[in-house]
């Protein structure tokens, strides 16, 4: 039988009370699982909001409390958290997805149809490039870092979550190689997929990223890179992977 103080460590474990920076409610933060990141769900939220979502909201507040007068570029939108509070609120919003068996640009689906690696927006288009989780799945991380930063405005900013493996420091650490026609060759570590908005057969880990990784970044293109990590009871963002990377594109860059 479970003692007293068992059921209080499970109580405290599995629910938080605290103000969801997406919904801007006072909330109960509820998690059916020791993994939070996945199940630390905010119950006011329409359809909900997971750890990573609120702490992107947050940042997003903070840092670029005007962003909803800003043309904004966010792919692999999903039907919950940050996402909805984007379309229901943000001036100039594009959306996109990723269907690899349709032209890159197509808008013939509810989505527009955008590359990460081969963008088909012009330079120096956008304020703000949003992703939740989607730069683990890249095959080549360093050619949609610099896509994104040539489709920003100088000043533009980037702002993302992903992964950070904490046992891990070098930047990036491939899991899959491809070949040139982007069929996969090799495996370099056990497969790894996640959900995937447009795929029911989910999206392949193909990247792990370290300590180092805001390096990279700034070395890849011309960016200022900040790392926000967290453990915030009060906007439920807690458990594994809270990193959200917020990159300016220098001001004195210019691309055409």
């Amino acid at each position: 039988m479970a003692t007293q103080e068992d059921l209080c460590v499970t109580q405290f474990f599995k629910q938080y009370e605290g103000f969801c920076p997406i919904c801007q409610k006072k909330t109960t933060y509820r998690a059916t699982s020791n993994w939070f990141r996945g199940t630390l769900t905010c119950t006011s939220c329409p359809n909900g909001s997971v750890p990573r979502e609120r702490a992107l909201a947050l940042v997003l507040e903070e840092a670029l409390p005007n962003w909803r007068e800003l043309k904004i570029h966010e792919c692999s939108p999903i039907n919950r958290g940050i996402s909805v509070k984007l379309k229901r609120e943000a001036r100039d919003l594009i959306q996109t997805q990723f269907y690899p068996d349709l032209p890159r640009g197509s808008t013939e689906r509810e989505f527009r149809n955008e590359d990460l690696q081969k963008l088909t927006f012009p330079a120096n288009t956008f304020d703000l490039f949003i992703s939740l989780d989607v730069m683990e799945h890249i095959p080549e991380p360093k050619a949609a870092i610099h896509e994104i930063w040539r489709h920003l405005k100088p000043g533009g900013y980037m702002l993302c979550t992903w992964p950070v493996r904490k046992y891990q420091v070098e930047a990036m650490d491939r899991r899959v190689v491809f070949n040139e026609d982007g069929s996969i060759k090799e495996h370099l570590k056990p497969e790894e997929w996640h959900g995937n908005p447009v795929d029911s057969k989910g999206a392949l880990v193909t990247v792990d990223y370290g300590y180092d990784i805001h390096q990279a970044i700034a070395h890849w293109a011309h960016f200022d890179v900040r790392v926000y990590r967290f453990n915030d009871h009060k906007h439920g963002i807690l458990g594994e992977y809270t990193d959200v990377f917020l990159a300016q594109r220098r001001v004195f860059d210019n691309v055409t």
